[in-house]
């Protein structure tokens, strides 16, 4: 009989408002100003399974049952970041939300492609009985590898540069007050101007506002210097 499947997507999460110093320990990215954590668990306790004695052995296949998968969100946002610049955060992060719901959507499909769990419950392989436990634990790392490949593919599809230059546009059109940017290795001022302005041109505008911190060479950018990118 085929594996049904029973999918919690849990409930939309609020945001977490904490340290840059903690959303960089949970991120593992020194530059995060949000960041989505998605984890899925799996329950194997409805699923049923039948015995059979071989040549002695006491062996187990797939038989009927229901595989529960369960999502749980949390989302952290940073504290040093303005109400305005952590609500515009907070609906980029909400697109990962929904991402990683939509994903849920693909799991019954996508853990077939993975040994145990094909092995299992499609091709009903029979497998020693001292082996349950064992089994169980691979067929619930089989889901969290399907799950994590699957949003992985999400995030590179979201958090690309343009998309992260169009929040910061936003902020800097919607939100009170400028924008401190920090520098970072290969940046220039004409690479600044176009994430925030989607002008390289506009370069000027931004060394004239930061002539006392950057020196007489707007070419020489030291990297750790913070800079004020105008409106």
């Amino acid at each position: 009989m085929a594996l049904n499947f029973s999918i919690s997507k849990g409930t939309r999460p609020g945001p977490q408002i904490v340290s840059p110093a903690r959303l960089r320990q949970i991120s593992g990215n020194s530059m995060a100003l949000a960041y989505t954590v998605p984890r899925i668990t799996g329950d194997l306790t409805t699923v049923r399974f039948k015995q059979q004695r071989s040549s002695g052995t006491i062996e187990f296949t797939f038989d009927t049952g229901t595989l529960g998968l369960s999502l749980h969100q949390d989302v952290y946002i940073a504290n040093d970041l303005t109400p305005c610049e952590q609500m515009k955060w907070a609906v980029h992060e909400q697109h990962h939300v929904s991402d990683n719901r939509d994903v849920m959507d693909q799991m019954p499909t996508e853990i077939m492609n993975y040994n145990m769990c094909e092995s299992l419950f499609q091709r009903g392989d029979w497998y020693p009985r001292s082996d349950f436990a064992m089994i169980q634990r691979l067929i619930l790392d089989e889901i969290g590898d399907a799950f994590r490949d699957l949003t992985v593919q999400r995030v590179r599809a979201l958090d690309t540069r343009a998309e992260y230059a169009r929040v910061n546009r936003e902020i800097l059109r919607d939100c009170p007050g400028p924008i401190i940017y920090t520098v970072y290795s290969g940046d220039t001022l004409s690479g600044i101007a176009h994430f925030y302005y989607g002008n390289p041109m506009q370069w000027k505008k931004i060394y004239d506002a930061n002539r006392a911190v950057i020196g007489r060479n707007p070419n020489h950018l030291r990297i750790g210097l913070r800079l004020t990118i105008p409106k």
